[in-house]
Order: C-alpha cells, then structure tokens, then sequence
C-alpha cells in the first residue's frame, strides 16, 4: 500500500550561517560565566542588605553613651 506522503513537496531547510565551534560548545562555555554572575550579584545584594542593616543599627542611637548634662542650681 503506497504511503500518501510521497507525492508532497519537499520543504528545504534555511541556509544557516556556518559557525566555526558548534552552537551547543558556544552554550556550554556562555554557562559558567553566566552562572558566575548570578551568584556574584546574589553575594553583591547580601552583602548591600547587611550593610543598610547595620548602617540602621549605628545610626538608631541604641549604641551611644548617655551624656550626663550639669543642671543647674538654684
């Protein structure tokens, strides 16, 4: 029994560029990088958080002596 896919054109493919080093070896070395970044960034905004925490802590006051004033005398 003939198959009634023989008698459909065949569809050609689009010219691609040709590429030196094949795109899946390009993927692969954009990972790390890519990786490295995003946790370099994710260490970068810690890093930013825990400082404003602190920053809150010095200038809140909680830390600073209490300065006795001379009142004075009648």
């Amino acid at each position: 029994m003939p198959s009634g896919n023989q008698d459909l054109p065949k569809t050609q493919t689009p010219n691609s560029p040709k590429l030196p080093i094949p795109s899946d070896i390009l993927l692969s070395l954009v990972a790390l990088p890519m990786l490295g970044g995003l946790l370099a960034a994710s260490a970068a905004a810690e890093f930013v958080a825990s400082v404003g925490i602190e920053s809150e802590e010095l200038f809140r006051g909680s830390r600073l002596p209490v300065l006795n004033f001379p009142r004075k005398q009648d």
